[in-house]
């Protein structure tokens, strides 16, 4: 009778399993957006931003190429004040800007300054997804500058 009983809570939780996606265990990439919080204003975001990549590389050209399971997680630094907090708020897919919302809703809240995302949908033929990040910035605790955005992107193989 036990093993009847055992084996009614374990079906439920094999069909479950198998109703899962396949995902690899994935790999966490960290991308870090480097601010110059003291001098950064609207609407030249762009100069005063960056992913740490060659200069000679615009911040809507960076790309990150990432698999399905991966997760990806947005972060952001100072470049001018360490006691200034660079707050990641978002992440929201720009499906006008082509690409395919690959982490299965188009935005991704951020949690005490950082987003995390795990990559739920490939991209077709290596097509970049394009995505809108939505940062402000906090100088002794107070917000300053308003909202600022940047539109990086993904490649999911």
């Amino acid at each position: 009778m036990k093993s009847l009983q055992f084996a009614r809570f374990l079906i439920p939780i094999f069909l479950l399993m198998l109703a899962q996606p396949a995902y690899s265990q994935g790999t966490t990439h960290e991308v870090v957006l480097y601010v110059n919080t003291g001098e950064i204003q609207n609407p030249n975001v762009n100069d005063y931003c960056n992913f740490g990549q060659d200069p000679e590389i615009p911040n809507e050209e960076y790309t990150i190429t990432t698999s399905v399971g991966d997760f990806v997680v947005w972060r952001g630094q100072s470049t001018s004040n360490p006691n200034d907090m660079v707050v990641i708020e978002s992440i929201n897919h720009e499906g006008d800007k082509g690409g395919r919302d690959i982490f299965g809703q188009n935005r991704l809240p951020g949690e005490n300054g950082v987003v995390t995302g795990r990559v739920l949908n490939g991209t077709e033929n290596g097509v970049p997804y394009k995505y809108k990040l939505t940062f402000r910035i906090l100088s002794n605790g107070e917000e300053r500058g308003g909202v600022f955005n940047i539109d990086p992107k993904i490649i999911v193989r």
